[in-house]
């Protein structure tokens, strides 16, 4: 828009189109980051080891580029995203978020991405084949993992990479929760990320990981972590403290209430601890981390048929 439309527009008109138009903004901010990915952009700068020209970029993408323009058009938009920088008009290095896109980096959020990107292009609502709450023969999306090897694997990847993110700053900014404990079972633990977080910084609890049987056969032995395959619905083996890391929000309110009671039953009356780390929306941290809390809330209303992040009442 030039400086004439600028100025038949009210100040407020301008700000509600923006608001408007905001939605279309960041689905094509998914689509930039799923092509960034799969072109393998910001691995090649990371491992060149400094900053890399257009003409040094392109011999080494995952696919042949012989149109320059576009893809410098597509870093253009990755640099106003901050996912990377720009010296002068040809020369491209990496942010401090471009850590979270490098695949091997211990803070690497690309399998919860590629999750995330996982979908049909017309079905946005079911999450793609991967995450549909209910498929076709009416299966919640634990029961489809279950049959699909491929996609649960992908899964857990996901929920790893999250753990490795989120386990550190439990430890370090709650370590009194930890304090008494000498058995700690991580229910849903998945392939044993946290837990294994956990009896490192404190080698005297004695840690465990309770998942579905298909999970936990996929754990590598950790000396540290002991397996156990069962459904929380059933039964928690007993400990000191019960640990639930993005479990709860995957349930509605009524399941959640049965896996809490299986949690009292499993915990001693006396000293015993359940532990639920979980997003809580009522929390001002600015607009963009509380716009991604409440996309999250959406994302489990989807994905899981009855799932929801909570306020802090709730």
């Amino acid at each position: 828009m030039g400086t004439y439309g600028r100025e038949e527009l009210k100040n407020q008109d301008l700000e509600d189109l923006v608001l408007v138009l905001s939605p279309l903004v960041g689905s094509m901010d998914s689509q930039v980051l799923k092509w960034a990915l799969d072109l393998g952009i910001v691995d090649i700068i990371h491992w060149h080891g400094q900053p890399m020209t257009l003409s040094q970029l392109s011999p080494s993408l995952s696919l042949p580029c012989t149109n320059h323009e576009n893809l410098r058009r597509l870093m253009r938009y990755l640099v106003h995203m901050r996912l990377l920088s720009t010296q002068g008009d040809d020369l491209y290095n990496l942010t401090s978020a471009s850590k979270f896109l490098i695949v091997e980096d211990s803070k690497s959020l690309v399998p919860f991405l590629r999750l995330i990107q996982y979908t049909d292009t017309d079905k946005w609502h079911s999450l793609g084949s991967l995450l549909e709450a209910k498929g076709s023969d009416g299966e919640d999306v634990w029961s489809y993992f279950a049959k699909n090897a491929e996609h649960s694997k992908l899964f857990n990847e996901a929920m790893a990479c999250e753990a490795r993110l989120v386990t550190p700053a439990l430890i370090d900014g709650c370590r009194d929760i930890f304090r008494g404990i000498k058995s700690l079972v991580d229910v849903g633990g998945g392939t044993g990320t946290a837990s294994r977080g956990i009896a490192k910084a404190f080698p005297h609890i004695k840690c465990s990981v309770l998942d579905l049987p298909h999970v936990v056969e996929t754990i590598q032995d950790y000396p540290d972590v002991e397996r156990v395959p069962g459904d929380m619905f059933s039964f928690i083996p007993y400990n000191d403290a019960v640990m639930m890391m993005k479990i709860l929000h995957d349930w509605d309110d009524e399941d959640s209430v049965k896996i809490l009671k299986r949690c009292k039953e499993a915990i001693p009356k006396e000293g015993g601890k359940v532990i639920i780390v979980d997003i809580v929306l009522d929390i001002e941290d600015g607009q963009e981390i509380t716009r991604s809390r409440y996309a999250f809330d959406v994302i489990m209303m989807l994905s899981t048929g009855g799932g929801k992040e909570r306020t802090e009442k709730e």
